[in-house]
């Protein structure tokens, strides 16, 4: 099995970023690919004040410092053709996926892996217009990577067990606990949260809670952010993408409408200003102990309730799911 050196990164946002960093601490050779090239620019000259300053503080050595300073960062996809490994990071869409995964099929070598860090698109679905469909798989990472120790591995019916084992001796490389899923049980953990957050978006409705009260009880009993103050930091656009892809896997897809209105009502109003959950909450009830209670019970009654379902139903060990969703967000039941 090749030994996989050569990382190409594909994306420059948070998500893309993040990775980058991370990955610049072990010793691969990392080709970071933006398209924009003045953002080229700004990123390379980011990240040699980075290491400049790690060098000066003894935070690295010269022999470190040079071999980092030989990363690339390059709006041109051609320079990705010697990838052993290629992480895709962009936009939550489709679409855009797809025909940059049909650009690199053309120029990558035939032993590289393709993966996406997409949270709610399944592997299959890129393999379209892609003639190496066995080597493309999902490496589901979550932000930000220091603090959250959990990867998902989500194969198609094309991934062969080559690249399925590639993937899983360089996340065993790169110090990752991961979960394997196939696409009926990709992305689990946001399917667990997205039911939680469900059931909190009822409360808000029937009882009159604000966003902030919800949060804060959310936080003292099963997850360590905020349901919706999660929302805020992933973006409405894409939760609410994401939850309509969670959507179709489910039967019951009307439980998903209400809260995909509230978000697309949001996204909508970004257009003009931030619109965040929180920010339109005015004066607040007294939240009685009586009622705090009834709260956390159903929210750890709930979560119980889906770590259990989707572990038998997809014949998920029960220790590793629970492990991975503390790693995720923090619950612990």
């Amino acid at each position: 099995m090749n030994e996989i050196k050569n990382i190409g990164i594909i994306g420059s946002g948070k998500m893309g970023s993040d990775i980058f960093n991370y990955l610049s601490d072990f010793s691969f050779n990392l080709i970071w690919f933006t398209r924009n090239p003045d953002h080229k620019v700004v990123l390379r000259n980011t990240y040699q004040k980075k290491i400049k300053r790690q060098l000066k503080h003894g935070i690295i050595n010269q022999e470190i410092f040079d071999f980092r300073n030989k990363y690339r960062i390059t709006n041109d996809l051609i320079e990705l053709s010697d990838c052993d490994l290629i992480l895709e990071s962009v936009i939550e869409e489709l679409d855009v996926k797809s025909e940059l995964f049909h650009e690199l099929d053309k120029i990558i070598k035939p032993s590289c892996v393709l993966a996406s860090n997409s949270s709610s698109i399944l592997p299959s679905e890129l393999c379209e217009n892609v003639q190496r469909k066995n080597r493309i798989l999902g490496l589901h990472f979550f932000y930000p990577l220091a603090f959250k120790n959990v990867v998902e591995i989500i194969s198609s019916e094309y991934t062969d067990e080559i690249s399925l084992e590639k993937a899983k001796l360089f996340l065993d490389d790169i110090k990752r606990f991961y979960i394997e899923q196939k696409e009926q049980s990709a992305f689990i953990l946001n399917r667990i949260l997205l039911q939680l957050q469900l059931v909190a978006f009822g409360f808000i409705k029937e009882i009159g809670l604000k966003y902030s009260q919800l949060d804060t009880i959310a936080k003292k009993t099963v997850t360590e952010f905020g349901l919706f103050e999660m929302m805020d930091q992933v973006g409405h656009n894409t939760m609410h993408n994401a939850i309509m892809n969670y959507s179709r896997k489910d039967p019951d897809k009307r439980k998903y409408e209400p809260l995909l209105k509230e978000l697309q009502h949001r996204t909508l109003s970004e257009k003009k200003s931030t619109y965040k959950f929180y920010d339109s909450e005015t004066e607040m009830f007294e939240v009685s102990g009586e009622m705090e209670n009834y709260i956390q019970e159903t929210l750890r009654f709930m979560a119980n309730k889906y770590i259990k379902e989707y572990s038998e139903n997809y014949q998920i060990n029960l220790f590793s799911l629970k492990k991975a969703l503390v790693e995720f967000c923090g619950i612990m039941l």
